[in-house]
């Protein structure tokens, strides 16, 4: 999982004990030899691994180099968990758009299309006027659009004007090749029995 500068690599799965950082350390120890004292220099290895639950593993999100005025690096690991919702959990899309979990239903009971899909998350869309993400309306088009024709969507809202992010008009133009409305949208029947 190391590249190869020593530092694990964003995106690797860890599991407890593997190595994120192998770096040497430098132990140096004064040896007095008559008046001035001679520095023997000896390196020593200083892995850091991940102390993590024993059995679980994780996702390293993002790897953050910085270093000081005196040119001291520091290096710091984002590690995301992926475990079972409970009721209570907040959840943040990477757009900032923020949630509690208000209830956990049984697959059974689930809303479904007429394709059979069930929803895994559904949000209350009160959300999106209050905080505004934008990206987080073109992630969700993008993301419909990218599991029907089986390719990644690049969805920022600040890609369009350099030409990295896909236009909303494509995916659009995607999701009506397949089958789905334009704008996303689809009828859902309620899995309750009535």
């Amino acid at each position: 999982i190391l590249d190869d500068d020593g530092i694990a690599a964003p995106g690797e799965i860890i599991r407890p004990n593997d190595i994120l950082l192998n770096k040497v350390s430098i132990h140096t120890r004064g040896i007095p030899i008559s008046s001035e004292p001679l520095l023997d220099s000896a390196c020593r290895p200083a892995k850091q691994l991940y102390k993590g639950p024993e059995g679980e593993s994780c996702v390293l999100d993002r790897v953050a180099l910085s270093s000081d005025q005196n040119g001291n690096l520091s290096i710091k690991f984002l590690i995301r968990h992926t475990r079972r919702p409970e009721l209570g959990d907040k959840f943040s899309s990477r757009h900032g758009q923020k949630g509690v979990c208000g209830i956990i239903i049984q697959q059974e009971d689930l809303p479904f299309s007429e394709r059979g899909i069930c929803p895994d998350l559904i949000m209350n869309p009160h959300g999106f006027p209050s905080r505004m993400t934008v990206g987080k309306m073109i992630e969700l088009l993008g993301g419909k659009a990218g599991v029907s024709c089986g390719r990644f969507h690049y969805g920022s809202a600040f890609g369009e004007p350099s030409g990295h992010a896909d236009k909303v008009e494509t995916i659009s133009e995607t999701l009506i090749k397949h089958g789905f409305c334009y704008n996303g949208k689809d009828f859902i029947y309620s899995g309750f029995a009535a």
